[in-house]
């Protein structure tokens, strides 16, 4: 067989062209009709509009109305201008998003700032298809690519991967998906008590559950069958003993510790001590006499503490002697 050749890129090939006069332009979004392109639409590197003189098929103001929109349901402005990117076969890198910062002209709006900055020569005739190509170009081989991958640093987001992430999980993925990997690691570590530690054979399971949950998450909102997926991560969270089924059996069979421990004495009771063994050191006899018999003698209170207190003292306690007679008589000696 024939060595073949590695593909470089997946970029189709330029279309023939075919010159054709038009008197007037529309947005294929809003319908608006404008005599000239420019100033209404924004240029493109893509050869999906080489046909249409490189520019974008929905006018500027629906441009900017899709930017709202997805900057309000992704949450940031870099985020919608990547989904813009994507759908209408625009470059995206953040290094160009990292230049709108610089920019200080706030009279052209970021989305069509950012778009007139992938028509510099720098960026001239890339399009999605070589965002895509760099990405899995920069997959992480090993520690000392941690740094080089362009999304590590934006202004809205930023994705750290250190070299103990990447011992953890392994080299190969994207910092995106290590980003992923490792939200689901502390999200099902929050679910045990803090500080717990885990075995290795627990370590390796929760790994394998991270990548299968976000695989099966990928492979759902493709429309692929996930019915496999799913059963084998059943399998792996019944060996970690985190099935719904095995918690709730275990919340079933909770007993309380009090209860547990009054079970352990009735049914097999701590025997009781051998009198040469009892209170050896006196500390027990020392507890009743000095502290309970010292508070009953000084509360007023008549019982066998203050009788153990009593007999303690005694054996410290010296009476004055008595004699016959205190007073002398002048002149005895």
């Amino acid at each position: 067989m024939p060595k073949q050749s590695k593909i470089s890129s997946t970029k189709p090939k330029d279309a023939l062209p075919i010159k054709a006069e038009r008197e007037n332009y529309y947005c294929c979004r809003c319908e608006r009709h404008f005599k000239r392109q420019k100033g209404n639409f924004s240029a493109s590197q893509s050869p999906l509009y080489k046909g249409n003189n490189g520019y974008l098929p929905i006018c500027n103001h629906c441009l900017e109305e899709l930017f709202t929109h997805y900057k309000s349901v992704l949450g940031n402005g870099r985020k919608a201008i990547e989904r813009i990117c994507l759908k209408f076969d625009i470059y995206w890198n953040p290094e160009i998003y990292k230049m709108l910062g610089e920019v200080k002209n706030t009279t052209t709006s970021r989305i069509r700032g950012y778009i007139s900055k992938t028509n510099l020569m720098k960026y001239i005739n890339k399009s999605y298809d070589d965002t895509l190509d760099e990405q899995n170009d920069n997959q992480i081989t090993s520690v000392e690519d941690i740094n080089f991958y362009p999304n590590n640093q934006s202004n809205d987001n930023e994705i750290i991967i250190s070299e103990d992430i990447i011992k953890y999980w392994g080299v190969g993925f994207t910092p995106d998906m290590y980003l992923e990997l490792e939200n689901r690691r502390n999200y099902w570590l929050s679910k045990y008590p803090e500080n717990t530690e885990l075995t290795p054979g627990e370590e390796a399971l929760l790994r394998q559950i991270c990548n299968l949950e976000i695989s099966i998450n990928k492979d759902s909102a493709s429309g692929k069958s996930i019915e496999k997926s799913v059963n084998a991560l059943n399998n792996l969270l019944g060996s970690m003993n985190m099935r719904p089924s095995q918690k709730k059996e275990v919340e079933d069979n909770y007993i309380p510790f009090g209860y547990e421990i009054l079970k352990w004495e009735n049914e097999h009771p701590i025997p009781e001590v051998d009198k040469d063994f009892e209170d050896v050191d006196g500390i027990h006899r020392n507890v009743l006499s000095w502290f309970l018999g010292s508070v009953c003698k000084t509360v007023g209170i008549k019982n066998k503490y203050s009788e153990f207190f009593e007999e303690e003292m005694a054996k410290y306690t010296v009476e004055r002697p008595e004699y016959e007679q205190d007073d002398y008589e002048d002149g005895d000696v």
